[in-house]
């Protein structure tokens, strides 16, 4: 027979261990608090970003959840359910009238924010007033995450520099530019994100003139086995030997071969008349201005349009060209 004060012990051990379990499962979220006015749906979505190729792109595939925003403006997602290691997210918002699966690149209306989650994650989003939805926020409980913020505001800021029609204060500020990405990714403590700022800095036109930077960070990370990373390791695939690059360079002979060949591709990578017909006559405007390097900004000026607007025109215009970056259309 036990006794009474054991029973009591008991009691008390049991209320305890199901208080725990209630606080542990309550610290597993996502949550937030947003300043939405009346031109927004009042739902928020997750999506798994599966590779950094997604960064731009939105499906319903993609979404794995939804949450309603109260009266006061929060919303919350259980983590449980998600994979044990860290992933990339993305939270984002539709315009009424606009589907789920919609995505706002730039400009006033941007919609969506990114985020380094897992399991047991137990991130909130204090979002304060500013002219975007995620433009001033706090993220408590994931530096991995804030940081992700850090690279999109070294990004951004080729996005709002004017060139005032000059190339070559164009290029000085892109090599700039790539290079402190390069930097933020070199000293950076969080895989994930390191491997975001990569991908921001448009690493595969850098690779074949800085491999040893590219070999150093693939050093650094090869114990990752991330499907990200694993993905990053076929795009960037570099000889380790050392010895390998001064002798490719000793090459020189083929050197005039070699223009000549680049000399061709330019030719046949030049897009077709039939190919530019299928562009929008906006679309055509902007393929021109970006023939003359002209930045989004300036873009955005000259055609009395939004950026988010010339953003969306230019990865339509990458799509049906079948062109990965600006610097292809300036070749052709």
């Amino acid at each position: 027979m036990i006794s009474k004060c054991k029973q009591v012990k008991y009691f008390y051990l049991i209320i305890t261990f199901l208080s725990f379990a209630s606080l542990k499962s309550n610290a597993d979220r996502i949550e937030g608090k947003l300043n939405v006015d009346t031109t927004w749906n009042r739902i928020v979505y997750l999506s798994l970003i599966s590779g950094f190729d997604q960064l731009n792109t939105m499906s319903n595939q993609m979404i794995i959840d939804r949450a309603e925003i109260d009266k006061n403006g929060k919303f919350s997602f259980m983590t449980t359910y998600l994979p044990a290691d860290n992933r990339l997210y993305r939270l984002h918002l539709s315009k009424k009238g606009d589907p789920p699966a919609s995505l706002i690149i730039g400009g006033k209306d941007e919609n969506h924010i990114f985020l380094i989650a897992n399991s047991e994650s137990d991130i909130f989003f204090n979002c304060k007033p500013s002219e975007t939805l995620f433009g001033n926020v706090d993220i408590k409980n994931s530096p991995e995450s804030r940081q992700l913020t850090e690279v999109d505001k070294i990004a951004l800021f080729f996005d709002t520099v004017s060139f005032s029609r000059s190339f070559l204060k164009r290029e000085l500020v892109e090599n700039a530019l790539y290079e402190k990405l390069r930097q933020f990714a070199d000293t950076c403590s969080f895989p994930l994100v390191a491997l975001y700022a990569i991908y921001k800095s448009n690493f595969e036109f850098h690779v074949e003139t800085n491999p040893d930077f590219y070999i150093r960070f693939l050093e650094k990370w090869e114990k990752e086995r991330s499907p990200y990373f694993n993905e990053f390791r076929k795009k960037v695939y570099i000889k380790r030997n050392r010895n390998y690059y001064p002798a490719l360079f000793g090459i020189s002979g083929l050197l005039l071969g070699v223009l000549s060949m680049s000399f061709i591709s330019r030719l046949l990578k030049k897009p077709s008349k039939n190919v530019l017909q299928e562009l929008t006559i906006q679309e055509r405007n902007i393929y021109t201005m970006l023939q003359k390097g002209k930045s989004n900004k300036e873009i955005s000026d000259e055609l009395s349009i939004s950026l988010s607007t010339v953003k969306s025109h230019v990865n339509n215009i990458f799509s049906k060209l079948k062109v990965k970056s600006r610097r292809e259309i300036l070749n052709s």
